[in-house]
Parts: structure tokens; C-alpha cells; sequence
């Protein structure tokens, strides 16, 4: 067969195969009118560091007899948080210019503010050169990279199977034309057969079969393309390297965070529903001074603490089982999502609207490609560092004119807050080390989400992140309710307990691990380590460092003896200072 008919029959194979990967993800629209995106920072973050996923890897069943499933190999079954989709243009263009990528938030509350969706622009490099550069270099390293000769030791080896089995028949054949000349005397060859057999095993040296290596599945991008070159028997082309890297090794260039991510726990408000007792969407100064007795009474355990878990439990049985959360359509668009969306899917059409300037109910391309090329509202610069992760940083840039916000960064690698009127967006980026096998590769691929976090108060009411309020936590519980009423009216509405969007970019698959956890605001401990006597410990049944009246066994006097600051809990400093004065 010639080599375009070995390069025709490898693509139809793989073309076919890859008819079960999902298809239609957009391609990122971006204009070079923008400089702004090089411009010196409004603010800046350090890029968060994820821990390794290793520990997410299938471990061996321990149960004999279960068939293990075989890792994933494709992209769609690795990575099933993502779109992994086809783009609308040719894998081969141009797609992601400079690094840049562009995308539109479609909030209610935004669209109500601005009267449109809120245009997004970043621009991602990684060690200082876009991530579509580097992308494109690793397509090319690998596809120019030196190929065993695979082939060639096929060949060989049929070669010697041939070769042994021809050796074998005439073998047979000069036995068999011996055999022949000594029939004359039947009954002296009936008497030697035995050692005419014994002969033949003596002479004949037996041939062991040739044998091949058990076929392995690779999910390695470097073998993948390796196999494949091999088995056209020429180099591969700029389109069959990307082709490959995006539908049977990595996935595309661009992760997109699925639909369903982005408002999964959109409508989770426990401490909200607790606190508002009468339920008409308002922490009123009445409810925010009986604040820790409506917390206590979540404490379903009555071991004074009250933790996440019996707030969420309290609060589902306070809905309306028959209430069901009405979806708000989408959260993050690509400018190829919103090409085609027509006002027979309603839920859809009033997000993009204002898009449709000739008012013939359809997004048309055109309305896109003008709405993509106007200066974005928000501006993102983000470097990801392989080699010193520490130093990678993500920027604002730029804020448009025609939105009102303000920019906060937020504490400890948790992004930068572009805080709006009614909503606010939280940018961050993070990175993981993979492992040395996609390393390279994955350094030019960039995953991107949005999620309407939920929970607006929990988050902020914890003070070390842990989901445990303690007596002496809950003492400050209206103190912090109250940095909520940003308006001054003694109450909290739901707009002003409204929960952040988070937008996520992340290098490699990392934005839906980022995106699955609630946002951290945990604020570092100021108060020194104190290690309590062991008579401490053993009292401190609920573990929360301190001993409460209930918890003490001894007298009233005896508590009192001990509590040094009259605030009616021992904590572990009053413990050590009292066992340290007895000896």
C-alpha cells in the first residue's frame, strides 16, 4: 500500500473512532486593537498552587475476582468536567492570538447594571510566551521527534517467522521421502520406530515461536503521535499533531468548565435562612441581635459547637419541598456560544438580547464579531511560571469606563474582587505541577470556568475556615453580620449577602478542582500555639481549645479559680498558667 493510502486508512481509523467525543466548542474571538493588556497593573495576585491530584488516581481493587476498568484514554473520558468539543474553525488557524482569550459574563444582575454582557479579555502566557505559542511548539517537538524503527522491527520479525517455518517444512519433507525408501522392509521399521523417533528429537532442535510484546494502550501524547507516524510512515503534518493532541491525548488548547459547574450550589444560603426567621428576605436588626440563639439552635448534637453540616440540615428543613431553583441559563460564553442563539429558546435569547441589534430574534454572526471587537470591561493579565511557580502572578489591567466598580485584591492567593454595584466577580488563576509525562505538554494548554459560588455568609462568619462555630467564635458572630450592611439600614438584605462569581483560569485541567471547593477567606491565626496540660484535653470533649461550665466537673468556684479573664470559658493559656503556678 503507498504511503497516501496508509495515511488516508490511519485517518478514516482515527476519524471514525473519534465520532464519540462530543463536538462544538467555540473558538475565542479576540481583536490586536488592545494594548492595555501589557499595561502596568491596577492590581495584582500571586496564581494559587494546587496540590498534586495523584491521590486521585484509580487504586487496584483489593477485592479478587472484580475486573478493573481500564484508564481513560481519550480526552472526553479523562476530563468529563470539560467541554472537549470541536472548533468552529480550523484547528489550524490562529485561534488564540498573543495568548488572548475572550469571554462574556451573563450574570441578571450585570445585565441589569450594564444592559449587556460583560466583556472579558485575558491574556495567558506561560514562562513569558503566550500559551497558543508554546502550545504550537510542543505540536511541533513532538511530530519532528526521532521514531523508533517500529516498522522496521516488524518487518524483521515476520521475516523470521517465515524463514523458521520454511526451515520446519523441509525438514519434514527429507523425513518424509526417508521414510519412504525404508517401507521395503516393514517389520524393520515397525522394530526401529521407536528410535527413529528418538533420532529425529536428537537431530531436530526445537524452534521456539516468536513472540511480541502484549499491546499496551498509551495515553501519552509523545507515543500517541509516535504510533501514528509510524503507522502512515511519514511525518505528521501541523493539523494531524493538533488534531491528535486535542482529540485523543490532552484535549484542545482551551478547557472550557461545563454548563452544569457554573450553578450547582448557586441557591445554598444556610446561614442566610437561618438567621431570617420570618422569612421575607431580610436579616433585620431584630434577627442579627438574636443571631447566636438562632445558631445554638442548630446545634443538633448540643455539644456546643455548631458546625456547617447542622446549618445546612436545618436550613433544608426549613424550604418549601415543592420549591424547586429556577436555572438563570449560563453563566460563562465563548463569542462562538452566542452565534445562532435565537428567540425560541427564551431562556437563552433574554442573556444576549441586546446583542441582537436588528431585532430579528437571532444572534447573528456579525452582531458577535462587533460586539467582540469593542474594548472589554475587564482586562486580565495572567503569567504562569513552570519553572518558579511562586512567581506567577495574575493582574487587572483595566477596568472599562462604561461599568462602575471597584478592584480589591483578597488575601492569600485568592484573586482579585472587581466588586459592582449589585454583584462581584472574583478572578484567580492557578496551576498544579503534573506529572513529568504531560508536563510539557500541558504547558500550553489553559482551562477556564465561572460559578456563582453560593453560600454569601458562611465563608465570612468562619473565622479560621474550619465550619465549626464555637461559644467563643459565635460571641462575634453579630460583629461580623453587621461589616455586611453596607448601606447603614441595621439589615441585610439578599443583594448585600450576594455571593461572589468566581472566574477561574487555570493552567492544565486545574479551574474545575479550584471551582469545586467554596471560596477560602480564612484570615491567618494571631493568637500564639499554647499546648494544654493533659487534664485539658481530656475535658475538652468538643475540641474547641476551650472548656465551658458544662465541660468542667469540678465546683463553681473551682471554674471560677481557673477562669482568670471572668469570660466564663478556660481556654488552654489559663489551663497552662494554672498548672504551671501549682508546681
Amino acid at each position: 500500500m503507498s504511503r497516501l493510502g496508509n495515511r488516508n486508512v490511519a485517518l478514516i481509523a482515527f476519524a471514525v473512532l473519534s465520532a464519540f467525543v462530543p463536538c462544538c466548542i467555540g473558538v475565542a474571538v479576540c481583536d490586536d486593537t488592545s494594548q492595555s493588556l501589557d499595561a502596568e497593573p491596577l492590581a495584582s495576585s500571586p496564581v494559587k498552587m494546587l496540590s498534586s491530584s495523584t491521590s486521585e488516581t484509580r487504586q487496584p481493587s483489593m477485592i479478587i475476582g472484580v475486573p478493573i476498568a481500564p484508564p481513560a484514554s481519550l480526552p472526553a473520558e479523562k476530563l468529563p468536567q470539560y467541554r472537549i468539543e470541536l472548533p468552529r474553525h480550523n484547528e489550524a488557524d490562529e485561534s488564540f492570538a498573543d495568548g488572548q482569550i475572550q469571554f462574556a459574563i451573563t450574570h441578571p444582575d450585570l445585565l441589569t447594571q450594564i444592559g449587556r454582557p460583560l466583556r472579558v479579555k485575558a491574556k495567558v502566557q506561560v514562562d513569558g510566551k503566550p500559551f497558543s505559542e508554546v502550545r504550537s511548539a510542543y505540536a511541533t517537538s513532538a511530530q519532528t521527534a526521532e521514531q523508533p524503527p517500529l516498522m522496521e522491527q516488524l518487518s524483521d520479525l515476520v521475516e523470521a517467522v517465515a524463514s523458521a517455518s520454511e526451515s520446519v517444512a523441509d525438514e519434514i519433507e527429507a523425513a518424509s521421502e526417508e521414510g519412504k525408501e525404508e517401507n521395503g522392509n516393514d517389520e524393520d521399521a515397525d522394530e526401529d520406530d521407536d528410535a527413529d523417533d528418538t533420532e529425529d528429537e536428537d537431530a531436530t532442535p526445537p524452534i521456539s515461536p516468536a513472540t511480541l510484546d502484549p499491546y499496551r494502550m498509551t495515553t501519552a501524547p509523545d507515543e500517541t503521535m509516535r504510533r501514528f507516524a509510524e503507522a502512515i510512515g511519514e511525518d505528521l503534518t501541523d493539523i494531524e499533531s493538533n488534531w491528535l493532541l486535542s482529540h485523543w491525548t490532552i484535549g484542545p488548547p482551551l478547557l472550557v468548565v461545563h454548563p452544569y459547574f457554573q450553578s450547582f450550589r448557586s441557591d445554598q444560603r444556610p446561614a442566610f435562612d437561618i438567621l431570617d426567621r420570618d422569612r421575607d428576605g431580610t436579616v433585620s436588626q431584630p434577627e442579627m441581635l438574636q443571631s447566636v440563639e438562632s445558631f445554638n439552635k442548630c446545634d443538633a448534637n448540643r455539644d456546643e459547637v455548631v458546625d456547617a453540616m447542622e446549618l445546612a440540615n436545618a436550613a433544608d428543613n426549613l424550604k418549601d419541598p415543592a420549591h424547586i431553583p429556577l436555572s438563570n441559563g449560563p453563566l460563562l460564553w465563548l463569542p462562538d456560544d452566542l452565534i445562532g442563539v435565537q428567540e425560541t429558546d427564551p431562556l437563552l435569547y433574554e442573556l444576549v438580547r441586546s446583542l441582537d441589534e436588528d431585532q430579528d430574534g437571532t444572534v447573528s454572526e456579525s452582531e458577535v464579531n462587533e460586539w467582540s471587537v469593542q474594548p472589554a470591561d475587564i482586562e486580565v493579565s495572567i503569567n504562569f511560571s513552570t519553572a518558579s511557580p511562586e512567581s506567577a502572578r495574575v493582574d487587572v489591567v483595566r477596568v472599562g469606563k462604561e461599568v462602575s466598580a471597584n478592584i480589591v485584591p483578597t488575601t492569600n492567593a485568592n484573586g482579585i474582587d472587581v466588586a459592582f454595584e449589585a454583584v462581584t466577580i472574583r478572578l484567580c488563576g492557578v496551576q498544579e505541577s503534573p506529572s513529568p509525562e504531560f508536563a510539557k505538554a500541558m504547558s500550553g494548554q489553559v482551562s477556564l470556568g465561572a460559578i456563582v459560588d453560593g453560600y454569601p455568609l458562611l465563608p465570612n462568619l468562619d473565622p479560621n475556615d474550619d465550619g465549626r462555630f464555637t461559644i467563643r467564635e459565635l460571641r462575634k458572630l453579630e460583629q461580623l453580620l453587621r461589616t455586611f450592611d453596607r448601606d447603614g439600614d441595621q439589615s441585610i438584605t439578599r443583594s448585600e449577602a450576594a455571593s461572589p462569581i468566581r472566574v477561574c483560569i487555570g493552567l492544565g485541567p486545574t479551574a474545575h478542582r479550584e471551582l469545586a471547593n467554596v471560596r477560602d477567606t480564612s484570615q491567618p491565626e494571631t493568637s500564639p500555639s499554647v499546648t494544654a496540660p493533659e487534664w485539658f484535653q481530656r475535658m475538652d470533649r468538643n475540641l474547641d481549645n476551650d472548656l465551658s461550665r458544662r465541660e468542667f466537673p469540678g465546683t463553681d468556684e473551682q471554674f471560677r479559680s481557673l477562669d482568670a479573664d471572668g469570660d466564663e470559658l478556660i481556654d488552654a493559656s489559663e489551663a497552662q498558667t494554672f498548672e504551671q503556678s501549682a508546681e
